[in-house]
């Protein structure tokens, strides 16, 4: 008689229920298909900003911000390097119901400083923003100073809604490239973090949260050095409906994905389809509410040199290929680790 494997009952529903669970929540995710609601587009060289790189042009991109707020249209910032403050209540805010718009070879460059915390781009008490294209260039490498590790390309948060960050590149920035402190519905589409300082991408605080098709590399300089770290601050925080997929993480120094709960709840964090190179791919610490059925279909990608067999022979590096299963395939440990972490980390003064 054939061998038929049986699954309890008990089981079964249970499986199901997350099943079903994990569909609603990513059917209530945001996408990237956002387009203007309005025909109106204000220029920033219009509103006197150079980008030749030298001039502070904070104030006159703020002025293109103002004027567009509230009305669903686009501010537009040509090709060039405009330098931006990064500190104090004159940096660069975006207000609610505006697109901005970078071109190809748009930069957007953090004047250096020495201070603990900055951003490039901050959105707070804000709905229905879209940033689009261009890149965000930090200060690593001028900063004055070592203290800190909060500047940030773009801080979202608090209380933000309905925030989509598309084709954006965020880099060289001293503390991460992109940071969620604070909101609901966020999309990053197709964004790129490369060599910043603490992380590719920090999420504190957030609910329904996509990132697919998006590239986080060379994260390093100061702990936790991920590509995303999911880890709230205060009990009374949480990260809850979490999608992350088709993404690349490519030698991070704290590893691709991290996750830690010890200090507020994270749940429905599902990872799926993404490529890892370098260090350990994913960790999770203290979540029990992420659930490792819902992590699957990754790739983890190692390079292997075959042993030296004397100097007649050659040996170029191996990819070596780790698969993850199916995500109905049920537990799989292989690319988690749990235990209690005493490190303690402060809160960013953004």
């Amino acid at each position: 008689m054939p061998f038929r494997a049986t699954i309890p009952f008990a089981s079964l529903i249970a499986l199901l229920g997350l099943c079903l669970a994990s569909s609603a929540y990513s059917a209530s995710l945001p996408d990237c298909s956002i387009t203007p609601t309005s025909p109106l587009v204000v220029n920033v060289k219009d509103k006197g900003a150079k980008g030749d790189g030298k001039r502070n042009d904070t104030a006159s991109i703020q002025k293109a911000i103002e004027e567009v707020a509230g009305t669903g249209g686009t501010v537009y910032v040509p090709k060039g390097t405009y330098m931006v403050r990064g500190t104090g209540k004159n940096r660069l805010h975006l207000l609610s119901k505006m697109a901005l718009k970078l071109a190809d070879g748009a930069v957007l460059k953090v004047i250096p400083n020495g201070a603990k915390s900055y951003s490039a781009l901050k959105v707070a008490d804000a709905k229905d923003v879209t940033v689009t294209g261009g890149t965000l260039l930090g200060d690593r490498s001028e900063h004055k100073g070592g203290a800190g590790e909060w500047g940030m390309g773009i801080f979202i948060g608090p209380n933000a809604a309905r925030i989509f960050v598309i084709g954006v590149t965020a880099k060289e920035m001293w503390g991460d490239g992109f940071y969620v402190g604070g909101a609901n519905n966020v999309a990053f589409c197709s964004v790129v973090a490369i060599h910043n300082r603490r992380q590719g991408l920090s999420i504190i605080a957030a609910k329904h949260l996509l990132v697919t098709d998006s590239v986080f590399r060379d994260t390093r300089g100061t702990r936790p050095m991920a590509g995303i770290d999911i880890e709230p601050d205060h009990p009374d925080q949480q990260v809850k409906d979490v999608l992350i997929e088709h993404s690349k993480f490519i030698d991070n120094a704290g590893g691709g994905i991290a996750i830690a709960g010890k200090k507020g709840d994270v749940s429905n964090v599902q990872i799926t389809q993404n490529v890892f190179e370098g260090s350990r791919p994913i960790k999770i610490e203290n979540a029990p509410r992420v659930h490792s059925t819902q992590i699957c279909k990754n790739r983890y990608i190692v390079k292997q040199v075959p042993a030296s067999e004397g100097f007649n022979t050659f040996a170029e590096p191996a990819d070596f290929v780790a698969l993850q299963s199916d995500c109905n395939a049920g537990s799989d440990m292989r690319f988690e680790i749990n235990r209690t972490n005493t490190r303690k980390k402060k809160p960013p003064q953004n």
